[in-house]
């Protein structure tokens, strides 16, 4: 089942698979999965909510414990999503398989690997980013206890937690269970993020995929046509009048490329319904959390872990938002590209019935298809321009209050 999908993208089916996201997984399996991780990710509230109450003069403690708070709700809202669009999940993947044995010829493959392709470097780079948080959080608390082992003193070095949390039992005694406890929660929310936002990429760059095949598609029908005739004059096409035999054969042609046109906007469609709630989420999310993340770089930079951990969150942010931001507009330019091919057809050389086709090409590629936040803002270059704008806003007033 899906052999196309999981030919191209068996990555992505993995990482979904390690919290029950991959729509196509045992059912008991899943919903096994998928209960867990949303025990484990709310089972640390009361902690958190600890945190707050107790430090709540102390403003490290309080960004932490409010940092962390929106860390883990995010992590739920994400499962949530899932489950409420598993089934135009479950459509989006069976299409990209369907697509990948619709589009056979050479031109058309080549394209849909480019984007392949694409989209495993982004899941790479994205995965690299997300796991190197993940192994620095989980390995350098350990390294007091190690060091604790290999060359001891005559006291214990200080213990810390990868998180700031509060228990209200000695840490000392119960380092180990709570470092535990703590690694499941952060191994399943970083998977949970990796999983769900390296498939809206996937969905994503398949969407790009399609439009710029039917767009590679029109361009060449014409001097496939003329090809086929063999008519030709120092190496450059000759404007001629269409013979009927001609006139069949592009006709044909338009018509699959107007087949394959509507498979593509019916793909963004269900993309952009799948993902409007979590686009709209994760902008608001990200522009409040890179402008505070800004403000604790700042503030931990006498404290190298610190800074390099809090570093690294502040890349994986803005690298998803410029991902998710660059998507969209990528999806917004390949679907133009195809009215611009249509537009630059030789429409006065066609009979009114390939002119009528034309023109309904025209009409349906005249308002570009694209992804929205919320139905509301459109994700692209220009809106990833604005977030970070008014993130660097908030953190300058941030920075000013502090100071």
């Amino acid at each position: 089942m899906l052999k196309n999908f999981q030919r191209e993208y068996n990555i992505n089916r993995i990482i979904l698979s390690i919290t029950g996201l991959w729509p196509f997984q045992n059912k008991y399996v899943k919903n096994s999965l998928l209960i867990f991780c949303i025990l484990v990710e709310i089972s640390s509230y009361p902690f958190e909510v600890f945190l707050l109450y107790d430090h709540w003069g102390d403003t490290k403690m309080v960004f932490d414990g409010c940092f962390q708070t929106v860390a883990v709700t995010s992590f739920i809202a994400r499962i949530v999503h899932h489950i409420w669009h598993e089934d135009k999940l479950q459509q989006l993947c069976i299409a990209i398989d369907k697509h990948w044995d619709m589009f056979t010829n050479d031109v058309e493959n080549k394209i849909m690997r480019y984007y392949s392709t694409l989209a495993q470097r982004f899941t790479m780079l994205i995965a690299t980013l997300f796991y190197s948080i993940l192994l620095l959080m989980i390995v350098v608390p350990l390294i007091p206890v190690l060091l604790d082992i290999v060359m001891p003193l005559n006291e214990s070095r200080p213990r810390f937690f990868p998180v700031e949390v509060e228990f209200r039992v000695n840490k000392e005694d119960y380092f180990l269970p709570i470092h535990c406890y703590l690694t499941i929660v952060i191994a399943m929310g970083v998977n949970v993020a990796l999983g769900f936002d390296t498939i809206h990429i996937v969905f994503s760059a398949h969407a790009c995929s399609l439009f710029a095949t039917v767009s590679k598609h029109m361009k060449n029908i014409i001097p496939k046509a003329n090809n086929s005739c063999k008519i030709r004059k120092n190496k450059y096409y000759m404007n001629i009048e269409l013979d009927p035999l001609n006139e069949k054969k592009i006709y044909r042609e338009y018509i699959i490329c107007l087949k394959h046109h509507q498979l593509a906007i019916d793909f963004v469609n269900i993309l952009d319904s799948s993902f409007r709630e979590y686009s709209l989420f994760i902008l608001l999310l990200l522009l409040a959390n890179i402008s505070l993340t800004g403000i604790r770089v700042l503030n931990v930079l006498d404290h190298m872990q610190e800074l390099i951990k809090y570093t690294l969150v502040f890349l994986a942010m803005v690298s998803v938002l410029m991902i998710i931001c660059y998507s969209g507009q990528k999806i917004l330019d390949e679907s133009q590209n195809i009215f611009y091919q249509a537009y630059a057809a030789e429409w006065y050389k066609f009979s009114p019935r390939l002119k009528s086709l034309l023109m309904v090409t025209l009409h349906r590629s005249n308002k570009a298809c694209g992804l929205k936040a919320g139905n509301i803002v459109p994700l692209s270059i220009p809106t990833y321009a604005t977030v970070m704008r008014m993130a660097m806003s908030y953190f300058t007033a941030f920075l000013s209050l502090q100071d």
